[in-house]
């Protein structure tokens, strides 16, 4: 892997920064599960989602940092499970694009088709990330931003 190794002061401030996401999660969480609107709901439930992502992407670097590898078993188990999730997502993708096709409201109409969008970048992204498992060497960084940005 051709990352750089991250000096103390850098690493201890992504390490805080990641409590930090973690903390704002735990407490947005109940504003969520109380929340009675659900447009509102939604919108919290993203920044909940979007912060999640924020925190394993510093955890990320911290492991990468402290040269953590995927194993053979965990590689393994990756892999079985990729591979049924991929399975998952494809009727998803076929239901929201179904769905999309009988919705005649136009606002409704776009909601649908922003998911249908996702599904597809989710779709994609499965996809890519089982053939990297399925590589014997990985230059993870090749790939990372790909991955990371591949979602919503």
């Amino acid at each position: 892997m051709s990352w750089e190794i991250l000096d103390e002061d850098a690493l201890n401030k992504i390490k805080k920064q990641k409590d930090f996401e973690d903390q704002t999660v735990k407490k947005l969480t109940p504003l969520y599960e109380s929340a009675q609107n659900p447009v509102i709901k939604l919108f919290i439930h993203n920044i909940i989602l979007d912060t999640m992502r924020h925190s394993d992407t510093y955890q990320m670097l911290i492991d990468l940092n402290s040269t953590a590898i995927i194993g053979k078993e965990s590689q393994e188990v990756g892999e079985m499970e990729l591979a049924s999730h991929i399975k998952e997502e494809a009727k998803m993708l076929k239901q929201a694009k179904d769905i999309s096709e009988v919705v005649k409201d136009k606002k409704i109409k776009q909601l649908i088709l922003n998911i249908l969008e996702d599904e597809k970048k989710h779709h994609r992204v499965l996809t890519d990330l089982l053939g990297i498992l399925k590589k014997e060497s990985v230059e993870w960084d090749a790939y990372l931003y790909d991955l990371i940005t591949g979602f919503p």
